[in-house]
């Protein structure tokens, strides 16, 4: 079995502490907006922050040019899920949108298939189920059935399915999880301020020291650390068992807002945050399924640190 067929623990460990961290994103997000920021704004602002930590990443980096792939996948694929999944929590709320973004783990486990021959085996299909049902009932609250809120909440999880197969790929072909977190990150944002071009940039008349400390929080942890563990999570077991561990996420978030803020703790979220921590030791302790790299032949990543040929069958020594 190649590496990344089975679940590797520390890539297990690197995808669980990404989750945990963007289960921060609520709690932060929560404070901006009681400091008078916009969903759109303080996301802007975050995306913002990321540069500096992007241009230093370079900076240390051999070769310094920006990856290609990092670019077009921030610009067309992680700009715009940003978008959608912000419109969508305003649309039907962060309930609603939630609980179809994380339908995720199942178009992943479909197109990690076909893109990447990725196979899961019986206790990954459990955990599949275990996680995708779990994430449901922890994000269950007032659904709401807005049609247009709905469509954008599956569009963003569509997009954020895409982002996931085509980073795995980008990986695989010897770009550095480090350029990957933060370069599409940092690409996202000249789509995002194109689309506020239309909307307006009110939110910047509300900027305060306080709004650029929690933006910086995100900027920092829920960005630049989280996505690279992602990454290396990724690039470790795989884009479909990957996805099964980062529904620790609505976990997370339901389990700090429970403690920070009182919010109540139901019988069904915690039968939903069960399942997901029995999806995730299933992963961490499965041994079967494997995951086949596609038949693209020989290929050169001009992005990568060594520029070297690459086969199908050598993922696992890349760095």
């Amino acid at each position: 079995m190649e590496r990344g067929s089975t679940a590797h623990p520390v890539g297990v460990a690197y995808a669980a502490a990404a989750a945990c961290l963007w289960g921060t994103t609520g709690i932060a997000a929560k404070i901006s907006f009681g400091l008078g920021m916009s969903p759109a704004g303080i996301l802007t602002l975050r995306l913002a922050l990321t540069l500096p930590v992007y241009a230093a990443y370079l900076l240390g980096a051999s070769p310094r040019r920006p990856s290609k792939a990092a670019a077009a996948i921030g610009l067309l694929v992680l700009g715009p899920y940003h978008i959608a999944y912000n419109y969508s929590v305003m649309l039907v709320g962060a309930s609603t949108a939630s609980l179809l973004l994380y339908t995720h783990p199942v178009f992943v486990a479909v197109a990690s298939r076909f893109a990447l021959g990725e196979t899961l085996g019986t206790g990954a299909r459990i955990a599949l189920l275990l996680s995708v049902s779990g994430a449901a009932l922890v994000s269950l609250g007032e659904v709401e059935l807005d049609p247009a809120g709905a469509v954008l909440a599956l569009v963003s999880s569509a997009l954020f399915s895409a982002y996931v197969v085509l980073s795995r790929l980008s990986l695989e072909r010897g770009v550095r999880p480090g350029e990957m977190a933060l370069g599409t990150s940092a690409w996202a944002l000249p789509t995002l301020l194109a689309f506020q071009a239309f909307t307006g940039f009110e939110w910047v008349e509300r900027l305060r020291p306080e709004v650029v400390a929690v933006a910086l929080y995100l900027a920092l942890a829920v960005t630049a650390v989280a996505y690279a563990l992602y990454m290396r999570g990724l690039k470790l077991i795989g884009a479909a068992r990957t996805t099964i561990v980062s529904t620790a996420e609505p976990l997370t978030a339901t389990a700090l807002a429970s403690a920070l803020f009182a919010e109540p703790l139901t019988l069904l979220k915690a039968v939903g945050g069960g399942l997901i921590v029995a999806s995730v030791i299933l992963v961490a302790t499965s041994r079967e399924g494997r995951a086949e790299r596609p038949r693209f032949g020989s290929s050169r990543d001009p992005t990568s640190s060594r520029g070297r040929r690459t086969s199908p069958l050598s993922a696992q020594e890349r760095p």
